[in-house]
């Protein structure tokens, strides 16, 4: 249709209305018109002048008639006919005359441009329309109208004139109009809101999913649209979400929430909260799922953080009870070996202090390293502290750096205060040539730890006539504690002590005081 433009026109009474318009009508020879308004069918800028009458006055009656707004003029712009609509759309009553008026004069305030549009399509035969022109009328009110401006020619194959039709169309622009805002809301709330959006289909293939949503999933918007929730849901997670989307679509349920994992882009997994309801078509057809998650990872870290410290603590107090169990078990047991068979009181009670003190110090050890355990070889030294100097070099121990459970480290601790207490009164240590040598040998795959005390440069040994509570509580200490066994040796040239234990394995051993 050529150049899109409007063109406008203004009633005699002062509102203005638009007057461009297009119409195709078949066009007829002209015949003089009787008009009692007309200023002539002869001369220039006269009816006939321009084109010649129509064919017949039925042709005029229909125009007339017709539901559209047109209106039909010469090549200087003279009305040759005019239809009731276009009348009324100007503001004019329907019978108004026009036939033979110059359009200038019955609206003079018709801007220049539209004029330049008239003369245009005029000059060059060019088609002029417009889809949906605003027109702000005098008292500021705002009307779309479509128009068209064709030229009519004459059977010669000049341009006679000019067709012009008109049609208001401001309803259905201002309901257009209600509806793009109405998606711009829609889009702004979508596209900016703080929680993931995504409509889902049926099917469960990503139809629209907003920024918020890639953020979470860390998929681009073109990725999540070339996949469906399944693809991205984490295995475990599939099966009842898929359930519930289907009782949604069977009506059993009208939406659901639940917790649910999702694998991101980069393979980590990421908790969301999830809410789906589902929107129906005219028919009441399932039309497409929205969907809702909201990130909670930091809130399940914090949960399962809470757990693990719940479930420390109740180790932490069930440990302690058990130690202290043992500990009281303990000291009973060398109170009762310090005070059998009539012992002098003095002496039981040095003793029992010694075995006492012992203990205390792999105490201070597990204390400082907050029960997490210790290192054998500080165990061994603060054990072998209070029977030998370290500058006397009576004892030497060798071995790599082993680190031992609280469990582990308490009966390493008695263990060794017992042997050292047997070298101080009937070993090595008993004279200042003697000498102990502690060596172990520790298997990081099994866990497995062989340890060896030797004596040697003491008095001439010999088996005892019968155990005594060291012996027993080193084979009950490392029976029970340790799954392990001693085995005592009794050489002339000294005691030789061969110990073997199974430590527990400290991958996945909670820290019972971490952040106490």
């Amino acid at each position: 249709m050529g150049t899109r433009a409007p063109a406008w026109a203004t009633a005699p009474h002062g509102r203005e209305r638009p007057a461009g318009v297009a119409c195709a009508v078949r066009q007829y020879p002209v015949k003089p018109l009787s008009d009692p308004h007309s200023e002539g069918t002869a001369g220039p800028g006269g009816a006939d002048a321009a084109a010649g009458p129509l064919e017949t006055s039925g042709v005029f009656a229909a125009l007339t008639q017709a539901p559209l707004g047109i209106a039909i003029y010469d090549r200087q712009m003279r009305y040759l006919a005019a239809s009731s609509r276009f009348l009324t759309d100007q503001g004019l009553p329907g019978d108004t005359p026009l036939v033979g008026r110059l359009h200038y004069e019955v609206f003079p305030e018709v801007p220049q441009r539209w004029r330049d549009l008239h003369a245009r399509a005029l000059r060059d035969g060019e088609e002029l329309s417009h889809d949906a022109d605003p027109f702000v009328g005098k008292d500021g009110s705002v009307e779309w109208i479509r128009w068209s401006l064709k030229p009519w020619r004459t059977e010669a194959g000049e341009i006679g004139g000019l067709i012009l039709y008109t049609e208001v169309v401001t309803s259905s622009v201002q309901a257009r109009l209600r509806l793009e805002s109405a998606e711009a809301r829609y889009h702004a709330v979508f596209d900016q809101a703080a929680v993931g959006v995504a409509r889902v289909s049926a099917a469960g293939r990503f139809l629209e999913v907003n920024d918020r949503f890639c953020a979470i999933t860390q998929y681009s918007r073109a990725e999540l649209l070339a996949r469906s929730f399944q693809d991205i849901t984490y295995v475990d997670d599939l099966a009842p979400d898929v359930g519930q989307a289907d009782s949604v679509l069977a009506g059993q349920i009208d939406s659901y929430s639940r917790e649910k994992r999702y694998v991101t882009k980069s393979g980590d997994l990421v908790w969301v909260e999830l809410t789906v309801s589902l929107v129906r078509d005219g028919k009441g057809e399932p039309a497409y799922f929205v969907t809702v998650i909201e990130d909670i990872t930091v809130r399940k870290q914090a949960e399962a953080e809470q757990q693990r410290y719940q479930a420390q603590l109740r180790l932490m107090i069930n440990e302690l009870n058990h130690r202290v169990k043992n500990t009281l078990a303990t000291v009973q047991s060398m109170a009762a070996q310090a005070l059998r068979g009539g012992a002098d009181p003095a002496t039981a009670y040095s003793r029992f202090e010694a075995r006492l003190m012992g203990l205390a110090e792999v105490h201070d050890v597990l204390t400082r390293e907050r029960w997490h355990g210790a290192d054998l070889r500080e165990v061994a030294e603060r054990a072998m502290r209070p029977f030998a100097a370290a500058a006397s070099g009576q004892v030497r121990i060798d071995g790599d750096s082993v680190w031992l459970q609280p469990r582990g480290a308490l009966t390493m601790a008695l263990v060794l205060h017992e042997l050292a207490t047997n070298a101080v009164k009937y070993g090595a240590l008993s004279v200042d040539t003697g000498r102990v040598r502690l060596a172990w040998t520790f298997d990081p795959a099994s866990e497995r730890l062989g340890m060896t005390w030797t004596e040697r440069d003491g008095p001439t040994v010999a088996p005892p006539t019968r155990r005594g509570f060291g012996s027993r509580l080193i084979e009950r200490a490392l029976r029970s504690d340790l799954q392990g066994a001693a085995t005592m040796t009794y050489a002339p040239t000294g005691l030789v002590c061969q110990m073997d234990a199974q430590l527990p394995k400290r991958e996945g051993v909670l820290n019972l005081l971490d952040g106490i």
